[in-house]
C-alpha cells in the first residue's frame, strides 16, 4: 500500500515539476532535442557515443574487361576457378566466364549472380579499410529490421521493461531511485530509461546533478513524443559502449557481436543476444571473453526475467543451459597502406572531420586490385636486385615510390609508398617531395609549345632551336650549368634538347619563355604545389620538389590532349544516411590545349625511342614495357633522387628511388629508374592491349638534331614530331663534320656490365 501511495505521490510531484518549468523553458528543451536528434541522424555531429568509422572499397571491374585481365580481377577477389563457371564467385580462366557474387557499388548493392542489376555488370568492389578517427570506437550501423526480436526482448528485460508503454521516463523507477538515493543521502541509484540514456548519449552531458536529471527527463519526453519508439530504439542499437579492444572501444550492438562471437548482430542467438544486453552496465566487468561467469550470471538474470515477461519457456531453459563462449576477434586491417593513406589524407582535405571519421562513410575509391598488387610485388623485387647491382650506400635501405594514375580519367588507381607498413605511416608517393631533376623538363617543353604571338599562332615547336652552348646565364649570380656528357653545340633543336635531356638547351628555353616566375604559375595551372620553388632558371633542371603524385598527374594531362588530371583516390563518398559528399562527377578543364599536349607527347616519345630513357625497354635481359609509351629521366646533382616518369595510353606513372635520408645512389635514373619503370609498367600493364595513344595525332618527321631543318647528308637526324600542317622549311645549312673516333659514346651501366661480362668470358676461353 505504501508503495502505491509513494508512487502516486512521486507521479503528483513529476507533473508539478513539470508545470513548474514554464512552457517557454519546455518549449526551448523540446526545439533543442529535436535538433540534436536530427543533427546526430543526419550525421552532422560525432563524438565518443555517436561515431561512425567509414569504410573504404577498390574500384569495381567491368566484364567488358580483355579475358586475362578480366581472370586476374577475379583471382584478386578471392574468386575460385571452375569451367564452366555455375555460381557466383567462380570464373573460367580459359574461357574468361565470370558470375559476379554482387555486392557494395557506388550506384547501390547489386545482386550476386547476373540477374536484378541495376548498373552494368561488374567484379565487386572490395572493401580495404576503415575511416576510425580519433574517438576510436569501433561502430557498426544495425538496422532495426535486421535486429533478432530476442535481442530487443533482452534489452527490454535488462534495460527497460516499460519501454513500449511509458513517454520516454518512467515515473515508478524514478520514485524508486528517488526513495533510494533520499535514504542514501546521496545519488545512488538511477532510473533511466532506454530514451533517457540516448539523451544521455546524444548531449554528451553526464554531470551528476539535480539539475541535469531534469533536463534529461524532460529532454526523454521531447525525445518520444518527436521521434517515437521505433526511431529512439534504432539509435540506443547503434549507441552503447559495450567493450574494449586494445585502444579501441566497442559500440553498439552489430560491433559487439562482430568482436565477441565473429558474426552479424541478425544472427545472434538467444544466449548471445542476452549475454550483450546484460553487459550494458559494466561492459568491463561483465565481458563474456575475460569474464565469462559474471557475464553467464547477468545472461542468466536476463533470461529469467525474460520468461517471466512471456518469452517460450523452453527456448530460455535451452539458452540458461549454454555455456559463456566467446573470444575477442581481430580488427579488420586496412590494406594497401600507401593507397588508404592517400585516400585518407584527401578525404580530410575535402570534407569535415565528423563527416569522415563519424558519419559511416561508404568511400568507392578508383583502386585497381590488379594495379595495386601488381606493384606491391613487382617494385620491392626488382629494387632489391638493382639495389644487389649497385651496392647499399650504408644500412639505410634504397627506397622506391610510385603512383599510377588512370590516363584517362585522372583518378589515382595505385600507390606504393615503399617500406609503408601502416595507413597511417608517411606515405612516399603522394607526400615526399623531393628534387625532381630532369624529369621536370617535360613541363618546360609543355609551356613554350603553349605560348602564342598575337595573332594566335604557335611561337614555338618541336624542330624550333635554343642556344646549346655552355655560357654564363644572365641575372643568375654566375649559374652555368653543363650538359651531362659534356656534349655542346651552337643550337639544338626542342626535341633533341628533351630526348638527350640537355641542360643547357632546357634552361635557355626557360629564359627565352620568361624564367621562373610564369614557369611556377604554369607549374601550378598543372598541379605541382610550387609554393616552396625558388625563383631561379634551376627549376628547369629540377631543382623543385614535387611528389610522384604530382608527376603522375602531370603524365596524365599530357596523355589525355591536356585534361587536367585531379590525381584524387575517391570516386564516390556517401555517407549512412545516403547523403553524397563527393560526387562522381570529374571536372577536368583543359589546362593545356590538344596541341600542345601532342606535341609534349611526341618529344616524350623520343626519350624512349631515341635518348635516355630507352632502358625502360628492357634491361639486364629482362623485357620491358613494349607498346606506345612517353617518358622521361631525371636525376639530382650527386644521384641522390632517381625519377622516370612515364604514361601509356592506359596508365600514368611516375617513379622515384633514393634513401630517406638524401646520398649518393651511384647509378643515374637512365640506369636504374628507367629499367625499374619498364619492369613495373609491364607487369601492371599484363592483360591490356598494347594501345597507340588516341587524341590529336603528330608525326615524325627527320630533321637536323642542331638547325631543325631536313638533313643534307652531314646531319644527325632526330624524328622530330609535327602537327598536320606543319612542316619545316629548307635543308640544313651547317655541314656538320664526323663524329670524332676518339670521343667515346655513353656507356650506361647495363652496358658497361655486358661488356665487362663479355671481356670476362673471351678471357676465361682463352
Amino acid at each position: 500500500m505504501w508503495c502505491a501511495r509513494l508512487t502516486l505521490l512521486f507521479c503528483l510531484g513529476f507533473v508539478l515539476t513539470l508545470g513548474a518549468v514554464s512552457w517557454p523553458r519546455w518549449q526551448t528543451i523540446e526545439s533543442q532535442t529535436i535538433a540534436m536528434a536530427e543533427q546526430h541522424l543526419r550525421h552532422e555531429a560525432a563524438h565518443p557515443g555517436w561515431s561512425f568509422p567509414g569504410t573504404v572499397y577498390s574500384a569495381p571491374a567491368d566484364l567488358t574487361l580483355p579475358r586475362k585481365r578480366l581472370v586476374a580481377h577475379a583471382l584478386a577477389r578471392g574468386y575460385t576457378e571452375q569451367c564452366p563457371p555455375a555460381q557466383p564467385g567462380q570464373v573460367c580462366a580459359r574461357s574468361g566466364d565470370v558470375i559476379p557474387r554482387g555486392g557494395r557499388f557506388a550506384e547501390g548493392d547489386q545482386p550476386a549472380g547476373v540477374k536484378g542489376w541495376t548498373r552494368p555488370l561488374a567484379l565487386e568492389p572490395m572493401p580495404i579499410g576503415h575511416l576510425i578517427g580519433p574517438d576510436t570506437e569501433i561502430r557498426w550501423h544495425l538496422p532495426l529490421e535486421d535486429a533478432p526480436d530476442h535481442l530487443i526482448a533482452a534489452l527490454f528485460a535488462s534495460e527497460d521493461a516499460d519501454y513500449q508503454d511509458h513517454i520516454g521516463v518512467n515515473p515508478l523507477g524514478i520514485a524508486r531511485a528517488a526513495w533510494v538515493n533520499l535514504q542514501g543521502g546521496g545519488i545512488q541509484q538511477g532510473a533511466s530509461t532506454i530514451t533517457m540514456q540516448v539523451v544521455r548519449n546524444l548531449s554528451q552531458d553526464k554531470e551528476r546533478s539535480i539539475q541535469r536529471k531534469i533536463r534529461e527527463i524532460l529532454a526523454a519526453v521531447a525525445l518520444d513524443r518527436n521521434l517515437g519508439k521505433e526511431q529512439v530504439l534504432q539509435i540506443y542499437l547503434d549507441a552503447p559502449y559495450l567493450g574494449q579492444h586494445g585502444s579501441f572501444s566497442i559500440c553498439g550492438f552489430e560491433a559487439a557481436s562482430r568482436h565477441y562471437y565473429g558474426i552479424s548482430a541478425r544472427d545472434l542467438s538467444l544466449s548471445q543476444a542476452a549475454t550483450l544486453a546484460s553487459i550494458l552496465p559494466a561492459p568491463a566487468k561483465y565481458a563474456p571473453d575475460t569474464a565469462p561467469e559474471r557475464a553467464k550470471a547477468r545472461r542468466d538474470r536476463t533470461l529469467r526475467l525474460m520468461r517471466d515477461a512471456g518469452w517460450d519457456a523452453a527456448e530460455v531453459e535451452a539458452a540458461l543451459a549454454e555455456p559463456i563462449v566467446a573470444s575477442a576477434q581481430p580488427l579488420p586491417e586496412d590494406r594497401y597502406p600507401a593507397y588508404m593513406q592517400a585516400t585518407r589524407s584527401w578525404l580530410e582535405a575535402n570534407l569535415e572531420p565528423h563527416i569522415v571519421y563519424g558519419s559511416g562513410l561508404q568511400v568507392h575509391t578508383a583502386l585497381d586490385l590488379v594495379a595495386q598488387n601488381t606493384s606491391d610485388e613487382v617494385l620491392p623485387k626488382q629494387l632489391k636486385y638493382l639495389e644487389r647491382t649497385v651496392g647499399r650506400r650504408g644500412k639505410e635501405p634504397l627506397e622506391a615510390a610510385g603512383a599510377v594514375v588512370d590516363s584517362k580519367l585522372g583518378l589515382l588507381v595505385a600507390a606504393y609508398g615503399g617500406r609503408q607498413a601502416l595507413a597511417t605511416d608517411f606515405n612516399r608517393a603522394t607526400q615526399a617531395r623531393r628534387q625532381a631533376g630532369s624529369s621536370i623538363k617535360p613541363l618546360v617543353y609543355a609551356m613554350a609549345f603553349a605560348q602564342r604571338d598575337s595573332a594566335g599562332n604557335r611561337l614555338w615547336s618541336a624542330h624550333s632551336t635554343i642556344d646549346n652552348h655552355r655560357h654564363t646565364f644572365k641575372n643568375t649570380n654566375g649559374w652555368t650549368p653543363r650538359n651531362v656528357g659534356g656534349k655542346y653545340s651552337p643550337e639544338s633543336t626542342l626535341a633533341m634538347g628533351l630526348a638527350w635531356s640537355q641542360n643547357v638547351a632546357t634552361a635557355s628555353l626557360l629564359e627565352a619563355v620568361g624564367g621562373a616566375v610564369p614557369f611556377k604559375r604554369f607549374a601550378t595551372k598543372l598541379g605541382y604545389e610550387t609554393a616552396h620553388w625558388r625563383d631561379e632558371l634551376g627549376l628547369s633542371l629540377g631543382t623543385g620538389e614535387v611528389t610522384p603524385l604530382e608527376q603522375a598527374r602531370f603524365i596524365s594531362t599530357v596523355v589525355s590532349d591536356g585534361l587536367q588530371a585531379s590525381g584524387r583516390p575517391v570516386v564516390v563518398a556517401t555517407d549512412r544516411g545516403g547523403q553524397v559528399h563527393i560526387s562522381r562527377e570529374l571536372l577536368r578543364p583543359y589546362v593545356l590545349e590538344p596541341d600542345d599536349a601532342a606535341l609534349t607527347r611526341g618529344i616524350m616519345r623520343l626519350v624512349i625511342t631515341y635518348g635516355t630513357g630507352g632502358a625502360s625497354r628492357g634491361a639486364a635481359g629482362k623485357p620491358g614495357y613494349a607498346g606506345p609509351a612517353i617518358g622521361k629521366t631525371g636525376t639530382t646533382d650527386a644521384e641522390k633522387d632517381l625519377w622516370f616518369v612515364g604514361g601509356t595510353p592506359h596508365y600514368s606513372m611516375a617513379l622515384w628511388l633514393g634513401y630517406d635520408q638524401p646520398k649518393r645512389i651511384g647509378a643515374s635514373a637512365s640506369d636504374l629508374a628507367a629499367p625499374l619503370w619498364g619492369w613495373w609498367a609491364r607487369a601492371v600493364h599484363k592483360g591490356l592491349p598494347l594501345d597507340e595513344f588516341g587524341g590529336v595525332q603528330t608525326k615524325g618527321r627527320g630533321v637536323c638534331t642542331q638547325s631543325g631543318k631536313y638533313g643534307n647528308g652531314t646531319c644527325r637526324l632526330i624524328g622530330a614530331p609535327f602537327l598536320a600542317g606543319e612542316k619545316p622549311k629548307g635543308r640544313c645549312p651547317i655541314d656538320h663534320p664526323p663524329p670524332d673516333p676518339e670521343v667515346k659514346a655513353y656507356e650506361g651501366l647495363w652496358k658497361r656490365k655486358a661488356r665487362q661480362e663479355a671481356e670476362l668470358e673471351r678471357s676465361t676461353d682463352g
